[in-house]
């Protein structure tokens, strides 16, 4: 059965390996690694991985962005725009005419009435992606259409990028479309800037540079806020992770360095509010809530940033201070007996902090498969991947046995975990696993993320379209699709869509 076939039978067929495909690398190698990575795509144990695929999930891909980027554009208000919807039916192929907001975010987040190129990048990464592997530029063309379009009527009168987590674009209305305050807020994904610096390097600059003087609130400590007041507020370090990593791109673009300076400052402010005897790191030490009394799986994406930072600027503190952030959450998060990481730790003593109900916070466990609104500072498989490269940069058995215990997590999951199961969730676990298959030698974890693989493409895909998760019958931009899609590329390829900037 080929891939168009399976496709049109998702919900007739059970469960089952329809595709054989190549041994894969991961969607966010940075600096040093990519080199290692690229290396190691050509070993013999991944040629011939690539040799027995007998399948392609490119048609599936090429198939969603043909239809994304022709019939899913801006064409609601009296402008029209090479924008992409947001959020598609995917049985009309259409903008719901129903009244509809994303349900895997609160608020407007996920762009209900428009488009969100902060989700998208995945996405627009995806179609350049495409385009070099299939050599047709339509796909190409259709993400810089979509770029310049956004940079025309999506910069403020200062610079700033109208776009994040409290404004998108309201395609009915052609404007940007602030909610909640409007504030300039982007968490927990660093955009992948290279997208921006090629389409005008200019407003790029302008915009990191106006960015940081408006969430850095003390410029001597490197006091910061995710809010874009410039005043004392919530200092998550997904957002300090965002702010560094962003400026030490800059500073390698242009060896300015009160950018690198400055970078290190708010790295520091939130390496600094650790625990004295455990070293964990707290997730928001500024507004004294619940998130300022703990340590979550949060600080791996802090740590990831970090890590990308130092690849970029070659500044080691960058990489130390990542290293032992990782460290000291590995140390005091595994529970034993349950075979799984908690969600909170107490940054005093390092004991596990149980939830009093369910909210944008981790549960008892940092679970994989959380189907709860997001964000809710919970990012397991950010630790995961920072297991891997923390290993592969300093050999620490700590992080190999990280590496083990997460992969195992994501095998003994049930099937009934994945039911409500988000198309990034899914993207996520594919590229890990088949980054263990090269870290550790090991090929049993590449027939694991086949397996993820093939399940994801019989359960998403309907008319063409994947849904962001199982029968909900809509794409949305804000569920990871163009994760997954750059996660079965590599399978294909063995090769990463490396080099976009952040993740990318």
């Amino acid at each position: 059965m080929n891939a168009h076939m399976l496709a049109g039978r998702v919900h007739s067929r059970p469960l089952a390996v329809v595709a054989m495909i190549g041994l894969a690398g991961s969607l966010w190698l940075s600096g040093a690694f990519l080199r290692a990575a690229a290396a190691e795509a050509q070993t013999p144990a991944a040629s011939q991985d690539r040799q027995d695929a007998t399948t392609s999930y490119l048609p599936l891909i090429e198939t969603h962005l043909q239809q994304l980027t022709t019939s899913g554009l801006d064409v609601y208000g009296p402008k029209q725009t090479g924008m992409w919807m947001a959020v598609i039916d995917t049985r009309t192929g259409k903008h719901p005419e129903f009244e509809h907001t994303p349900r895997r975010v609160y608020r407007k987040i996920g762009a209900p009435r428009g488009s969100s190129l902060y989700w998208d990048q995945p996405m627009i990464v995806t179609a350049y992606r495409l385009s070099q592997l299939t050599g047709k530029r339509e796909y190409a063309a259709a993400a810089d259409r979509y770029l310049r379009d956004f940079l025309a009527v999506c910069v403020d009168q200062h610079g700033l990028f109208q776009w994040g987590n409290h404004c998108y674009y309201d395609a009915f209305e052609d404007r940007a479309a602030p909610f909640s305050g409007g504030y300039h807020e982007l968490r927990p994904h660093a955009p992948a800037w290279e997208l921006f610096w090629r389409q005008d390097a200019a407003v790029c600059e302008r915009y990191l540079r106006v960015m940081a003087g408006r969430h850095v609130y003390d410029p001597e400590t490197g006091g910061f806020n995710r809010h874009d007041d410039a005043k004392r507020g919530h200092a998550f370090i997904e957002s300090g992770g965002v702010l560094v990593e962003s400026l030490a791109w800059l500073y390698a673009k242009t060896q300015d360095r009160e950018l690198l300076d400055l970078a290190l400052r708010i790295a520091r402010y939130s390496f600094r509010h650790r625990g004295e005897t455990t070293g964990l790191v707290i997730n928001e030490p500024d507004f004294g809530r619940w998130d300022s009394k703990v340590c979550t799986t949060e600080v791996a994406v802090w740590g990831n940033s970090l890590l990308r930072a130092a690849a970029a600027t070659g500044e080691e503190e960058f990489a130390r201070m990542a290293r032992d952030a990782v460290a000291a959450y590995l140390k005091f998060g595994y529970d034993e007996q349950a075979g799984k990481y908690y969600g909170q730790l107490s940054v005093i003593d390092g004991r596990s902090v149980a939830a009093p109900q369910r909210g944008y916070w981790p549960r008892m466990y940092a679970e994989i498969w959380n189907p709860d609104q997001w964000p809710t500072h919970d990012y397991p498989l950010a630790m995961a991947e920072a297991c891997i490269t923390l290993h592969r940069q300093t050999g620490d058995p700590v992080f190999e046995e990280g590496i083990r215990r997460w992969a195992e997590i994501i095998r003994r999951s049930p099937q009934a975990d994945r039911a409500s199961a988000y198309a990034e969730q899914y993207g996520r676990c594919i590229a890990f696993l088949a980054r263990v298959a090269r870290a550790l030698g090991e090929r049993r974890y590449v027939t694991l993320a086949r397996q993820l693989a093939d399940e994801a493409v019989v359960r998403l895909p309907e008319n063409g379209w994947f849904q962001g998760s199982p029968d909900s019958h809509l794409y949305e931009a804000v569920d990871g699709v163009g994760y997954l899609f750059l996660a079965l590329l590599e399978l294909e390829t063995g090769e990463s869509a490396a080099g976009w900037g952040g993740e990318f």
